[in-house]
């Protein structure tokens, strides 16, 4: 970090940081109170595998949604928005007394948190340069495994003192705690922020060498420009497949532990923790390391590399967890394997801005939005699988999709959008 630069927009990553530790203890609720909701509901693993993708159908809805709303509002309005959305319907959770009802729950909360992560994709665009956009996607999503991994030892406890229900009432306040220091602290533009010194809002604004060429930071793309982009749409896909993976361990895991490992509750919420304290550390690490990948390979091959190598990685360390005979050592596996998927997290997020900073939003939500077709199927096809075949085979699954996706990312040319107009005129060039 330059001094004489500034800092401010590292305020901003660190505020979505909190935003998404938040937005993670909210969402993990459902996984760590899982065994004790199935016992009191009378649950099958297929029902509890429904409950939980349930979120999911809602959270897929209002992806692009966000994103539109976002690039055209502000990402700030959009996320404080959701933030109270999602809140309400947390506190409301424990009363969803039938499967019917706590499935629209659950849906409708995941509508609240579905605006959410485009949203943040604009602010991060609007106050970060692309040089420095892994990292900055790298620390903010920091938030995701620091909450899963608060969530599960506060949840046992709050379940061991209390009951299961008290972990969703109490957790319905943190969001709305968030949304007062946005509102006092949190700017959607530099532009906006009375403190920034002119030399860190011309830091943020000065194009690299590598931005200077692309063919769309003075034009506005049009929706058919980004969506009849091919490697918009296999970028996407080989997202979902690493979501599926990461959605697996996030609704998975505490239940796996218990039931399919025989550890008791408390011992659960610890073990469960370890994969989200590798990935606090390797979420940072995998954006800063996209960002030094692109400037020495260039954006299209340095973006990929390491999400590449983490899909990989993780699915053979998650088969090699699976098979593990001892407890222990299917933990600090499976740990591993989930710390080495997100290692791809700030190579993925940083591609929206390549395409084009002007519509990260869109792109991001397009992202997220195959994202959340992961969180829709793992859960369900998970609790299905284990009914049928037992916790093996739907690991196994999980780690093929995983290298299934890295296949896919190669397909994938992550370069600035040239739009259709200009495609034209370069086959009419080449024509003659």
């Amino acid at each position: 970090m330059d001094i004489k630069i500034g800092n401010k927009r590292w305020r901003i990553v660190l505020l979505l940081t909190l935003c998404y530790l938040i937005l993670y203890m909210d969402r993990s609720c459902m996984s760590m109170a899982g065994p004790e909701m199935i016992n009191y509901f009378g649950w099958n693993a297929s029902e509890f595998g429904l409950v939980s993708t349930a979120f999911f159908i809602g959270y897929a809805c209002t992806q692009i949604l966000g994103g539109w709303l976002a690039d055209r509002f502000g990402g700030g309005r959009v996320v404080m928005f959701g933030a109270i959305w999602w809140s309400v319907f947390v506190f409301l959770t424990p009363f969803g007394s039938t499967i019917g009802l706590m499935v629209v729950i659950r849906i409708v909360m995941g509508m609240g948190e579905g605006v959410s992560l485009p949203a943040m994709s604009t602010i991060i665009a609007k106050w970060v340069p692309k040089k420095e956009s892994g990292l900055a996607w790298g620390i903010s999503i920091m938030g995701v495994s620091m909450g899963i991994a608060c969530a599960m030892p506060l949840s046992a406890w709050i379940i061991k003192i209390w009951s299961w229900q008290m972990v969703f009432h109490s957790f319905a306040f943190l969001a709305p705690i968030w949304v007062v220091i946005w509102w006092k602290f949190g700017k959607d533009r530099p532009e906006d922020y009375a403190k920034i010194s002119k030399e860190e809002l011309t830091y943020i604004r000065k194009k690299t060498s590598d931005d200077s060429s692309s063919p769309n930071e003075d034009n506005d793309l049009t929706y058919k420009d980004i969506f009849s982009t091919l490697s918009v749409w296999t970028g996407a896909l080989s997202f979902f497949c690493t979501n599926y993976l990461f959605y697996l361990f996030m609704t998975w895991l505490p239940t796996y532990f218990v039931k399919g490992r025989g550890f008791e509750m408390g011992a659960s919420a610890i073990y469960t923790m370890m994969p989200y304290i590798v990935a606090t550390f390797t979420y940072p690490i995998g954006g800063w390391l996209a960002d030094k990948a692109a400037k020495k390979f260039g954006h299209n091959m340095g973006r990929k590399l390491f999400p590449l190598i983490g899909m990989v990685g993780a699915g053979i360390l998650l088969v090699l967890g699976s098979r593990a005979s001892d407890p222990i050592s299917a933990v600090v596996l499976i740990s591993i394997s989930n710390g080495i998927l997100c290692l791809t997290m700030g190579g993925y997020y940083s591609m929206p801005m390549i395409f084009s900073s002007k519509d990260a939003g869109k792109i991001t939500g397009l992202y997220a939005t195959f994202a959340t077709i992961g969180g829709i199927s793992a859960p369900l096809l998970t609790g299905i699988i284990v009914d049928s075949y037992g916790y093996s085979s739907a690991l196994y699954l999980g780690a093929g999709i995983s290298i299934l996706g890295a296949i896919i990312l190669l397909t994938s040319q992550v370069r600035p959008i040239v739009p259709i107009s200009r495609r034209k005129l370069s086959d009419k060039k080449v024509q003659v």
